[in-house]
């Protein structure tokens, strides 16, 4: 946990993820309060959930051109996966928690059929002003990652060198044996 990439990237990770889950948490009440869209949600979401899946069929292929590592053949899901989950679940109490003290100070109405100006500006900020800038601020802190390409290569080598290494001090040892 002290490690500074690490921390980096955890911070950055978890104010993009506040972002994403501010506008989960209020998407239903912006389309009915804010943009009158009641009647056309089920459509909204449909076309979300569509876009939103389409581009995962193209993953294996990404993968392939660009030689990235598939992480479903390395065995790091079950860390990766825990990871994510912590995360989000953290994020999203974080976002919920927001939202409800934003909307409660801008006088929300549970049940009622409009909501008063301020329960809307408020939504119009919970999903357009705020992820923005949570996105920003993770993109920015991701300025701060000190691993660049040169440092990745270099750490590359690095790491198959030890790998060699390895390699010959067990074949030594087995002679010996």
């Amino acid at each position: 946990m002290r490690h500074g990439p690490y921390l980096i990237l955890t911070a950055a990770f978890l104010f993009i993820t506040v972002a994403i889950q501010l506008v989960q948490s209020n998407f239903v009440l912006f389309c009915t309060y804010a943009a009158d869209l009641r009647d056309h949600f089920q459509n909204i979401v449909l076309t979300i959930l569509v876009s939103a899946a389409a581009p995962w069929s193209m993953l294996p292929d990404v993968v392939d051109d660009f030689r990235l590592a598939n992480p479903y053949c390395k065995g790091h899901e079950a860390i990766f996966y825990s990871f994510y989950v912590f995360f989000t679940k953290f994020a999203s109490g974080i976002s919920l928690g927001v939202s409800t003290l934003c909307l409660e100070f801008a006088g929300y109405n549970t049940g009622a059929c409009k909501q008063p100006a301020p329960v809307v500006y408020t939504l119009k900020l919970l999903i357009g002003a705020a992820p923005v800038a949570f996105i920003v601020t993770g993109l920015l802190i991701l300025l701060l990652y000190p691993i660049s390409e040169d440092v990745r290569l270099r750490n590359r080598l690095c790491l198959d060198e030890l790998r060699k290494q390895s390699i010959s001090s067990r074949t030594m040892e087995d002679v010996t044996a």
